[in-house]
């Protein structure tokens, strides 16, 4: 298909992909000359976005991120739906792709993996029309040459060698973004990028069923909801108990439901609180430590299962209802309905009689109802809300409706109430499925759980090091306008217990504001030479038994460890940008919020992942 050509392109059209907190929103506005808006929000739904820039019409598609170091296997999917149908946003299709990678934190081979699986999406020549832009590069340390097979040096030879770079958000450049899309233009003729009519089809009949049977839901709801809340009374006190795998939000969830937000300083057991509502309700609220999300219950630790048997009468009463956290933003496999399955058996089987599913992260959502998520997960999501009895409830961050999302909440489980008594583990419920649980592993499944744990712990400590290392460097230094370090928590190991994945952990870097001249002959040359050996350290690293469970525990820690370092770079970025002129007071009381944020948010990972620091007060 032929159109204008580069330089003359009149209208170009870009969809802008790239990992959550990448940059993307930002970058189009720089391009488009439109203002930031005041208070950023995640993008959750595709935008569609226009403006002119030098005479030309621009069409940008800013599109839902995916965490940027979780596997295609682990996003949602109706975010993959989502990023699919991106391409029905601008027909007949973009003529580039943009790619943005936030580099404040380094760029690991998970990262990699997860960019080119997400690509994938859009079928293997999506390559063709793809830009990298780097933000928040410290050029010092993104030295390459032809020799670097790292990660980044990997997209961008996938991508022909066409990125641009630069240092933060202020400097980027959009005359140079513009010569960059119409290369690419160019490059093709002025054609669009070949959109695949049959995959989007697939996908859009999908949502549609999807939608179809998410509405069927919905009604049985109502219908359910109509007859309990004739039988329902108001309970002047309701006792909970928090299950779930690990960082699933179960604090957050907590948080919510007193109604509050708080510093949570390190535990790895049981916690129990309470607070009036103002409807003169006392709401107690057990928060319990997770179980894991991969691994299969017989590697859940005998402290986690001692907790979580010893949390049913924590405080003598028995809980009116049992909430199973479920993060609303990932996937829900047979593996985590099997798992979940396994874990709950402790319990009795009449525990699904007291369980709500509690779908948190539920902002996360965007657009997309509850409903057409867990029909768009398919059956073992559907297994889990239906052996709950269809009961289920969305928690997110939205300040503006977690009180009422509170409530309702608080409604679900007196009209559950009304059809049953307290849960209580009965004597007969506890064998022969709990011995079962409780069996005596053998020498090589105990070995595993220690070493589990074992890991967990090393990861959580390294992680800690290497933020009070960051901010001794960095935060200290008087007379910084900007960072010049970069979040890397890959690279604070001893060289013994460093993997041969992480070891290819590098950085490139390139002029500030400008691409490399590198011809694309020469990038093609370099990348064929590295495909053989990268899809060798991919097969190899799946023969090693004790390397694929380190591989698994790392999926485990992806959560965890993406979600602390957006927080800390965010509170390190206000930390570092300081004028010259700042005095020692506004030092002095950035360095406590950064050391007060690291003592109470670094705790073990196993109970949580929602806990942030703000300010010790009630809304």
């Amino acid at each position: 298909m032929s159109q204008e050509k580069h330089p003359c392109q009149r209208e170009m059209q870009v969809v802008v992909v790239g990992g959550n907190q990448s940059g993307k929103t930002t970058l189009i506005n720089s391009v488009l000359g439109q203002p930031e808006p005041e208070s950023r929000s995640r993008t959750v739904n595709c935008m569609r976005r226009e403006g002119r820039v030098d005479g030309r019409k621009l069409i940008f598609i800013d599109t839902p991120g995916w965490w940027r170091n979780f596997p295609l296997t682990d996003t949602a999917e109706f975010k993959k739906q989502e990023l699919v149908l991106s391409l029905s946003m601008c027909p007949p299709g973009p003529h580039a792709f943009i790619l943005v990678i936030d580099t404040h934190t380094s760029f690991t081979e998970k990262n990699r993996r997860s960019v080119e699986e997400h690509l994938g999406l859009f079928g293997e020549k999506v390559w063709e029309h793809t830009i990298v832009v780097s933000i928040g590069i410290n050029r010092s340390q993104y030295q390459h040459d032809d020799t670097d097979d790292g990660p980044m040096r990997w997209v961008i030879d996938k991508c022909t060698n066409r990125y641009l770079i630069f240092e933060n958000e202020r400097m980027i450049n959009p005359q140079l973004m513009l010569e960059m899309i119409e290369s690419i233009i160019a490059k093709n003729n002025g054609g669009y990028f070949p959109v695949d009519e049959k995959v989007l089809k697939d996908v859009e009949e999908a949502r549609k069923e999807n939608q179809e049977k998410a509405r069927s839901r919905c009604l049985r709801v109502k219908r359910q909801k109509e007859i309990l809340s004739k039988q329902a009374h108001s309970l002047s006190e309701i006792q909970i108990l928090l299950l779930g795998w690990v960082c699933s939000g179960k604090t957050s969830a907590k948080n919510i439901i007193l109604n509050r937000k708080e510093i949570v300083g390190r535990r790895q057991t049981i916690q129990t609180e309470s607070k009036s509502r103002d409807e003169g309700k006392k709401i107690t609220v057990v928060d319990t430590p997770g179980w894991w999300k991969y691994f299969s219950a017989q590697f859940t630790p005998d402290w986690v299962k001692t907790e979580l048997k010893r949390s049913v009468t924590l405080n003598g009463k028995n809980p009116h209802a049992i909430l199973l956290a479920v993060p609303a933003d990932t996937t829900f496999r047979e593996e985590q309905r099997k798992i979940t399955e396994d874990n709950m058996r402790m319990f009795g089987e009449q525990v699904w009689r007291h369980t709500i599913v509690l779908f948190t992260s539920g902002d996360l959502l965007g657009d997309t109802s509850i409903e057409e998520h867990i029909e768009s997960e398919g059956e073992p999501l559907r297994w889990v809300i239906e052996k709950c009895g269809n009961r289920y409830h969305v928690l997110g961050k939205d300040q503006s409706r977690e009180s009422l999302q509170a409530a309702e909440l608080l409604e679900k489980i007196e009209e559950m109430v009304a059809g049953n008594s307290l849960f209580s583990l009965h004597p007969e419920t506890q064998t022969p499925e709990v011995e079962e649980m409780s069996f005596e592993p053998d020498e090589t499944n105990a070995d595993m759980v220690r070493f589990l744990d074992k890991e967990w712990s090393k990861m959580d400590k390294e992680m800690e090091d290497t933020m009070t290392k960051m901010y001794s460097q960095n935060v200290a230094q008087k007379g910084k306008k900007s960072m010049d370090g970069h979040t890397d928590f890959h690279n604070n190991k001893q060289p013994s217990d460093t993997s041969e994945e992480e070891k290819l952990s590098t950085e490139c870097a390139g002029p500030q504001t400008t691409y490399q001249s590198t011809s694309e002959s020469e990038g093609k040359a370099r990348q064929a030479k590295k495909e053989v050996p990268q899809k060798r350290r991919r097969h190899e690293s799946h023969e090693d038994p004790l390397e694929k469970m380190r591989e698994t525990l790392q999926r485990e820690w992806g959560r965890r460890e993406v979600t602390v370092t957006e927080r800390f770079q965010g509170i390190l970025s206000e930390s570092l940008v300081l004028s010259s002129e700042a005095d020692e007071h506004e030092r002095e009381l950035c360095r406590r919020k950064v050391q007060t944020w690291l003592s109470s948010t670094c705790t073990s990972g196993y109970d949580t992942e929602e806990d942030v620091i703000v300010e010790n007060e009630h809304r």
